[in-house]
């Protein structure tokens, strides 16, 4: 296998960016570039040099439908709960087929089939107070973490080999009483049961439910409302238009470049072309 560069990683994952805005204009879906990659609009017409994936996200219903539309996509691979039997994300990842990864990531739980992806949020509906979110933060995120902790060695997740061995010896026990209580199937419909408890819209804040204890995670649904064409490495994609509101909030000065040091992925990746 040959390694692919940083140029090549994100011109294949635009590809895909541009493959999925084309199928969400078809059907009248809306969706947003987000988070690093909605600075990469503002500051840079594209991708922040060193990263090396497009985030995007969706009201819930969009992305169902648009889950459902890729299911039976020959072009790209869909790696979600509704395609795979195990799958340690609560969010989509579509993939290009003919690469791979390697990961830094020991018993990471990575899906065989990943390779340069794009990523899609659902974004859902959450409750009106600091308190009730965090509460349902809490129920969320239990289940996720849990989910993750019956899928195989998982439970041992660690970038450094003496800690995962650790915890594979260490944990096994306390992953064997959580598999007693319910499987990886158990935790995984418990998460969605509860992720769709609360209808996007029915309430005036939403999120990406792993985030929203932290004020940059909850967003007013109104943000979701209204889209508009924005450039990205020289193509003409979806955002929202209140998304300088989003990234003050997130990242503050957005504009300014980060230290020299921190101009490093944050991904545990290398991306490979598959021998054909």
């Amino acid at each position: 296998m040959r390694e692919l560069s940083m140029t090549e990683v994100q011109q294949k994952a635009v590809e895909i960016l541009l493959y999925v805005d084309d199928i969400c204009r078809k059907h009248d879906l809306k969706y947003t570039i987000f988070y690093g990659s909605l600075i990469g609009v503002e500051r840079h017409k594209g991708f922040i040099p060193w990263d090396d994936d497009i985030d995007i996200v969706m009201p819930r219903s969009d992305y169902d439908k648009l889950l459902h539309i890729l299911q039976g996509d020959t072009h790209y691979n869909l790696l979600a709960f509704e395609t795979r039997e195990k799958f340690r994300y609560p969010f989509a990842k579509l993939v290009d087929p003919n690469t791979t990864v390697k990961t830094t990531q020991y018993f990471g739980g990575e899906d065989p089939g990943l390779g340069v992806f794009l990523d899609i949020f659902p974004i859902d509906g959450i409750p009106e107070t600091k308190e009730q979110r965090e509460r349902f933060r809490q129920i969320t995120e239990q289940y996720r973490l849990n989910m993750m902790d019956t899928l195989d060695h998982c439970y041992a997740r660690s970038y450094s080999l003496p800690k995962a061995l650790g915890k594979l010896l260490l944990r096994y026990p306390y992953h064997r009483r959580l598999v007693h209580e319910g499987n990886y199937t158990h935790w995984r419909d418990l998460y969605q049961k509860e992720a769709l408890s609360i209808p996007f819209g029915s309430t005036e804040y939403c999120g990406y439910l792993e985030w929203i204890h932290i004020d940059w995670g909850v967003f007013p649904v109104k943000w979701f409302m209204e889209y508009e064409d924005v450039e990205f490495a020289g193509h003409k994609v979806m955002a929202i238009k209140a998304r300088k509101d989003f990234l003050t909030l997130r990242y503050g000065d957005y504009m300014k470049m980060p230290p020299e040091e921190e101009r490093v992925t944050h991904h545990p990746y290398r991306f490979y072309e598959k021998d054909r």
